[in-house]
């Protein structure tokens, strides 16, 4: 059991070694930081228009998201200081 294991999991190293780099593969590769951050504030954000404070704390964590990134390049970061801000600013006004 153990050696089929290690053929399974060393197989794609031995056999990808002969094929040529995907550009599409490098892009998604070079942009996946981003992508899973689009994904993370699409689906984290629940603007509540019809109640006080208007959707003021998720507009104010997306800017810092933003800025964050712009000026860091880290989107590790970028994600933790961006749900820090919005969990405190949902428990201050909440």
């Amino acid at each position: 059991m153990p050696l089929a294991t290690f053929i399974t999991r060393a197989t794609p190293f031995y056999a990808l070694e002969t094929i040529k780099p995907n550009p599409y593969l490098d892009a998604i590769e070079k942009h996946m930081g981003m992508m899973i951050m689009v994904v993370l504030v699409c689906y984290g954000l629940k603007i509540r228009v019809s109640e006080f404070p208007y959707g003021l704390s998720e507009i104010v964590a997306v800017l810092r998201l933003f800025l964050v990134h712009l000026k860091f390049k880290n989107a590790l970061l970028s994600i933790v200081v961006s749900t820090r801000i919005i969990c405190f600013l949902i428990r201050i006004f909440k």
